[in-house]
Order: C-alpha cells, then structure tokens, then sequence
C-alpha cells in the first residue's frame, strides 16, 4: 500500500492504463483502465491500513465489495509465480 500511495495521479494513471493493455487477450480486457484508476484513487483514501501486505489487501477490497477492477488486478497479480535464480538452475537439471 506505500508504494500505490506514493505514486502520484500520472503515474496512477499510466500503470492502470498498462494494467488493462498487458492483460488484454485477442482485444478483450477483463480490466478497465481508467475505471481502475479511479478505484486505486479512492482505494489509496479510504484502505486502513498503510502497512498491510497485498494478501490483506485483496481481503479488504474483497470484503468491502467495491473495487471489482482492484479486484481481478490483485488476484492477477498474487497468482503469477515469481521466478528466482536457484529455482530456474534447478529445472535445467
């Protein structure tokens, strides 16, 4: 949550309108960029708990039910796998 409080409109603004484009598939986009904008704004005002890790996060804004492109967009996110070295070495063996 520090990180998305720290960005300012612009940059709210572009990263949204990046998230829509990067999950875009044949054309077609669960996510609406400037409708996410405009969630992360209010989100940013009104979320409790400026400490909270992204797990916390999606329990908030799934528990509010209010931000259904914050929504998608965490779950999206906490999904990917995240690649480390050791872990790539040990699929090459």
């Amino acid at each position: 949550m520090k990180k998305l409080k720290a960005l300012d409109e612009d940059d709210l603004k572009d990263h949204s309108l990046n998230v829509e484009d990067v999950l875009k598939f044949n054309g077609l986009s669960d996510i609406d960029g400037l409708d996410l904008f405009s969630e992360f704004k209010v989100l940013k005002k009104f979320f409790p708990n400026e400490n909270s890790n992204s797990i916390e996060i999606l329990d908030y804004i799934k528990k509010v039910d209010s931000f259904p492109n914050a929504f998608i967009t965490y779950r999206i996110l906490l999904t990917i796998p995240v690649t480390v070295a050791s872990a790539e070495r040990s699929f090459q063996n």
